[in-house]
């Protein structure tokens, strides 16, 4: 018996019934092989599945968006065979660099980054400075609150969040796992979530106008057309991310758990809030290259020619300061690092650096183990285009059914949660669903605004719970730089059960907050009401 089975088992008796639904679910997601064999193992299972279903002749015949929305045309989604000689051998040839360009990878040079940080001393001095006098239920409001605008950095919320939340909870003697689990969440559930206009509002939004416009649809279509909801959105999964973790996941994620591993990724406990003259001392210079640095960022990206813009002259929905984010942010806890032990004292030389930068590797080990098996899988889940043709199969099956309006919305925000358990990349399944309901839902006339924001609330709620996701050995990882003592065994099922509980009630918040807005007709964003 594992040692989560035996603490469970005996703690079972005084468990609410909801916690020991979370504990079998936990217990049986963890009786799965370890992650490297568990993506080997369906790595092998798409194989065979592309096989079998080509030579079967499975597809489905849906409209899609081609060309980027540019045009439109009744496609036939069909099955890969990846069971071929010529198939298997560039797998293995390209591998490595299927590895090196695979996103999660990235987050090692963050978490390397990060360990400077920690261990130099600066983050525990920031955080008895700034955050030590907040409150637990405001500092777990703060969190969550950054991570669901998480959506601004894109990916790099994702990568750089969770790992930082985990270390300053941990500093504070809080439990690392729920400040983890706040930004994991918050960077993924609630992905469709921002108080400002984001690339992934001018993607889709561009996506949208051009297949209103080929249709002939009119309609206001901007960036824009859905910011008032999603500005709304914000608070509201705010609050029910905190509301939940002091209700549902109290158990499960302790603010203060007596097993909780407070010195995980080089974070150490704060035993005294004073800090020392030679401390102060050191925060003030990283203060100074803070507002030095990122006056510096600014100064190449605010203005219209700046060297961080595209050739262009725009930030979004691409260019090289969002190209480069991870690496800014990396390089900039490296330096702050470095200028507050220099300054402190806590960094006697140079030659240290290494050291911590090392300690920081040994942190990212495991995880980098798991996405060599995780990157094979989503490659070839990808080119076999199984997680294609259950989109299409979904928006053709919710297309088929003859219901009301609002029931048929509600309808797409299912179809589209289950969709994004296999195809999680947003345009791509919106190329996949726009043709198919702006026209549909326009007929009756329901807005281009009012299906885009449909879709985009099930294609985010699930995002945390997505197989499919790609930073589950990253989210993993962080997991076990923090893992408490007597813990077993960190897998899947770890993952999945403390994310079920804010998948659901983030999902029911946001279809309620959708119904609300059906009802009383309210505005999407500027000029976009419900109806055309």
């Amino acid at each position: 018996m594992s040692k989560n089975v035996a603490v469970a088992a005996a703690r079972d008796g005084k468990k609410s019934r909801v916690d020991r639904i979370l504990d079998s679910i936990e217990r049986a997601g963890n009786a799965l092989p370890h992650p490297f064999i568990l993506f080997m193992i369906l790595s092998g299972i798409i194989l065979v599945l592309s096989l079998v279903m080509s030579r079967a002749g499975v597809s489905v015949t849906a409209l899609s968006a081609t060309n980027g929305g540019s045009e439109t045309a009744e496609t036939v989604f069909t099955i890969q065979n990846l069971v071929t000689k010529d198939y298997l051998l560039n797998l293995v040839i390209n591998f490595p660099q299927t590895f090196i360009s695979f996103g999660p990878l990235k987050t090692a040079l963050v978490i390397i980054s990060i360990a400077v940080a920690e261990r130099s001393g600066l983050l525990s001095a920031f955080v008895r400075r700034v955050l030590l006098g907040a409150s637990p239920t405001w500092m777990m409001l703060i969190i969550a609150f950054i991570a669901v605008n998480g959506n601004l950095l894109a990916d790099v919320a994702v990568v750089v969040l969770p790992p930082l939340s985990g270390a300053i909870f941990a500093a504070m003697g809080f439990n690392p796992w729920l400040g983890i689990t706040l930004s994991y969440i918050g960077a993924t559930a609630a992905n469709s979530a921002t108080i400002v206009i984001t690339s992934t509002d001018i993607n889709l939004a561009a996506v949208t106008q051009q297949i209103t416009g080929n249709l002939g649809i009119s309609a206001p279509v901007n960036p824009l057309m859905n910011w008032y909801f999603i500005m709304v959105s914000t608070f509201l999964i705010t609050i029910t991310m905190v509301v939940v973790s002091k209700t549902i996941m109290k158990n499960k994620l302790p603010l203060r758990d007596p097993n909780a591993n407070l010195t995980g990724g080089g974070s150490t406990l704060i035993s005294d809030s004073q800090l020392t003259p030679a401390e102060l001392k050191g925060l003030r210079a990283a203060g100074i290259f803070s507002l030095v640095y990122f006056g510096l960022l600014a100064f190449m990206t605010i203005p219209s020619g700046g060297l961080l813009r595209s050739p262009e002259g725009t930030i979004l929905p691409t260019s090289p300061f969002l190209n480069g984010l991870v690496m800014i942010i990396t390089l900039y806890f490296i330096f702050a690092g470095i200028i507050y032990g220099k300054v402190s004292g806590s960094l006697k030389s140079l030659q240290d650096l290494p050291d911590m930068m090392a300690k920081g590797i040994t942190d990212v080990s495991g995880f980098i183990v798991i996405i060599l098996s995780a990157s094979i899988m989503i490659q070839v889940f990808s080119d076999s285009h199984i997680g294609d043709m259950i989109g299409a199969a979904g928006g053709q099956f919710l297309k088929d059914f003859n219901i009301g309006p609002t029931a048929a919305l509600v309808g797409l925000i299912l179809i589209t949660m289950f969709s994004n358990l296999f195809v999680i990349s947003g345009l791509t399944k919106w190329l996949l669903f726009a043709p198919v309901f702006i026209p549909l839902f326009a007929s009756i006339g329901v807005s281009p605004a009012v299906i885009q924001m449909t879709y985009r609330i099930g294609d985010a709620i699930t995002n945390s719970i997505c197989p499919m996701n790609a930073m589950l050995g990253a989210i993993i990882g962080y997991y076990t730089l923090w893992k408490p003592k007597g813990y077993g065994k960190v897998g899947l099922g770890t993952i999945m059960v403390l994310a079920l509980p804010y998948t659901v009630a983030i999902a029911v918040v946001l279809i309620l907050q959708f119904l609300v807005w059906m009802l009383f007709k309210l505005p999407l964003g500027p000029g976009a009401g419900v109806f055309m």
